[in-house]
């Protein structure tokens, strides 16, 4: 397969060739039968007629039009029409040139130029152009030069004087030069040049020029994958580091605000020890100051003061001893059963303690809403009396707090005999148990209560 320049080549010789001859058979033609154009005179118009003809159908050289055979055959239909002048050669010279158009179209696909542009926007964009028919193949032309052209050389003067070279080139090494000067332009780039080696050394070893195109197009392709992944992970590299100085300096952040807790919490525990120290009750036993690092207090008065927020004085004691000596008197003086008279522990002698069933437990109402410190000696004791406090402590302080509607019906469970009579339908709605106050302080605090 020729390469387009030794198609061009060959297309100028034959070109001049026939050429030469329709001249010759003019002029034959005027000075043998005295006629201004062979049209006039049938034996000379067959001549020229059948010279043309063999230009295209009997060519000796492969030219751009060889192997287009429908093209071929559709020429050899025009010309014996030409015979017998029911076509003009202009007309055939019109349909030659159209084919010509679609030949370089094709060519210009099969050579791989339109990937050989300066960016992928511009490749785009000629790919459209060259698959676009309604585009003058001139006008194509014309981008196609602008589109490969650097400003270094006049494409035009170029390709012209490269041909001529490869036209008087007598020697293999002479058709090398002029493929390296004219592809490659080492005296109008040298830099450029020296970076081509590769493509260069392609050239002298014969490597057909599409070839050479198609290698220079995957390479280029490959280094712009190349700068892409650079990128790419360039970008995640950015990405990552800005992720660790966030962490970092999350950690940090957090890292001080736990220094600063820890500082707060040594400032207020320094601050509380003062604070007791010059504000702790005497001894409820003895009266004397106790020491602020070691002191008893009663829990129940604990949990009322500190979890549910009730003002209670809590009974403190400075030993063990003391505590021993007043903490059940304190109990029954400042703890008493809410139930009162009604306390299941005064009426039945026999009542069994079982079960947990002596547990204290707070009237959850009382310690959360109304601020009263109601404790019961059991849940038991509590559910007996449970219409006793509710009608006695809650409804009343519901009333002077402007609650008149009252709608807790649906906890209560009222006797079929006697509808005045109640009881809660689910007693455990109802109380906190001292065990369970004791763990949300626990929880909230991290103090351990004795």
């Amino acid at each position: 397969m020729l390469e387009p320049w030794d198609e061009v080549i060959s297309l100028q010789r034959e070109r001049q060739l026939c050429a030469d001859d329709v001249q010759a058979i003019q002029s034959s033609c005027l000075t043998d039968h005295g006629k201004k154009h062979p049209i006039e005179c049938p034996d000379c118009w067959n001549r020229l007629v059948n010279r043309i003809r063999d230009r295209y159908l009997n060519s000796a050289s492969k030219e751009w039009f060889s192997g287009r055979r429908p093209f071929l055959l559709e020429l050899d239909t025009l010309f014996s029409k030409a015979h017998s002048r029911e076509v003009d050669l202009k007309a055939i010279e019109q349909r030659i040139l159209d084919e010509k158009r679609e030949w370089y179209r094709d060519k210009v696909k099969v050579l791989g130029l339109q990937h050989a542009t300066k960016s992928p926007s511009e490749e785009q964009v000629l790919q459209q152009r060259l698959n676009d028919r309604s585009i003058p193949t001139d006008q194509l032309i014309s981008e196609l030069r602008r589109a490969f052209s650097d400003g270094a050389v006049q494409n035009e003067e170029a390709f012209n004087g490269f041909i001529e070279r490869l036209r008087l080139a007598s020697t293999p090494q002479a058709r090398v030069d002029a493929y390296v000067d004219i592809f490659f332009q080492p005296n109008h780039d040298p830099s450029g040049a020296a970076k081509s080696h590769k493509y260069i050394d392609m050239v002298r070893n014969a490597v057909p020029i599409s070839d050479i195109i198609n290698a220079i197009i995957r390479d280029r392709h490959a280094a712009e994958r190349d700068r892409n992944e650079k990128q790419i992970s360039h970008r995640q590299n950015v990405e990552k580091l800005e992720e660790l100085k966030r962490a970092k300096a999350a950690h940090e952040l957090d890292k001080s605000k736990r220094d600063k807790a820890r500082q707060d919490k040594a400032r207020a525990a320094a601050a509380l020890a003062d604070d007791q120290q010059h504000n702790l009750s005497p001894c409820l036993a003895c009266s004397k100051i106790p020491d602020p690092q070691d002191f008893i207090i009663c829990p129940l008065c604990q949990i009322l003061g500190e979890l549910f927020h009730l003002r209670i004085k809590p009974a403190i004691f400075c030993s063990e001893e003391c505590e021993n000596a007043r903490y059940e008197a304190h109990v029954e003086t400042m703890h008493e059963c809410a139930s009162g008279q009604g306390c299941i522990q005064l009426h039945d002698e026999d009542v069994e303690m079982d079960e947990g069933g002596n547990i204290l437990v707070f009237c959850a109402e009382c310690v959360v809403s109304l601020g009263i410190p109601s404790t019961f000696c059991s849940t038991r004791c509590f559910g007996d009396n449970f219409q006793h406090h509710r009608d006695n402590v809650h409804l009343l302080q519901w009333k002077l707090g402007g609650q008149h509607e009252i709608d807790d019906k649906s906890q209560l469970e009222f006797d079929p005999d006697d509808g005045t009579r109640y009881r809660a339908r689910n007693i455990e709605r109802h109380i906190i148990t001292l065990e369970d106050a004791m763990k949300e302080w626990q929880k909230k605090t991290g103090a351990t209560v004795t």
